[in-house]
């Protein structure tokens, strides 16, 4: 929508807690005189940072109870498909995949099922699970830069995970996943490739 901006959650990783919620309130502006019914979106680190601007303007009198009810329009893009109800793609995508649940999906919105079922419902594609799948990739919003060792063992482990399952495509939630993911495929020599889930089912569905 016209208006809009970052979400703030690069901002809050790092401390900066009142240029989050100017961007918090700028959103708000932006979304809530447009009498939509969800506001819908496909990062899983923005959807985890939009779903609490409830929590971050709490104090604010003027905008507490409009970020309460913008908060409670946020869908994650897989939850809000899945509650559809998702009408499954007819094409046939012979891959094996393995998905890897991203933290702010999985721990932060509580979303592990509803990706897994995106997935199961696109014909052919065959999901092979980790040992692991809720372990961190490493890359925890700046974790990569402001700790980067600790990033690092955490993306040894998560691709030996991954490759482990013999899948050919890692899918994941998150931007900060798949650019993590990327670097752990190049890192470790792997053929493997990084997609999203979403860009799996939108390739079901043009080849329907």
């Amino acid at each position: 929508t016209s208006g809009q901006s970052c979400c703030g959650a690069i901002n809050t990783h790092v401390g900066d807690l009142e240029t989050a919620r100017t961007l918090a309130r700028k959103n708000i502006d932006a979304f809530m005189e447009r009498g939509l019914d969800a506001i819908i979106v496909a990062s899983a680190g923005c959807g985890s940072r939009m779903k609490e601007y409830k929590h971050l303007l709490r104090n604010d009198g003027e905008y507490c109870g409009k970020a309460e009810r913008f908060s409670s329009m946020v869908k994650d893009i897989h939850e809000f498909l899945i509650d559809l109800p998702l009408d499954p793609p007819k094409a046939i995508l012979d891959y094996n995949v393995t998905y890897q649940d991203s933290c702010h999906l999985s721990h932060s919105q509580n979303i592990t099922e509803a990706p897994r079922k995106i997935l199961q419902s696109i014909p052919g594609l065959e999901l092979r699970e980790m040992e692991n799948p809720t372990l961190c990739c490493g890359a925890g919003g700046t974790y990569t830069i402001t700790q980067r060792e600790m990033s690092l063992r955490l993306l040894d482990s998560k691709m030996e995970d991954a490759t482990g399952t013999g899948a050919e495509t890692i899918v994941t939630a998150n931007p900060g996943c798949v650019i993590q993911l990327q670097y752990g495929a190049h890192r470790t020599g792997s053929n493997a490739g990084v997609r999203y889930v979403i860009e799996l089912l939108d390739q079901a569905y043009e080849s329907s």
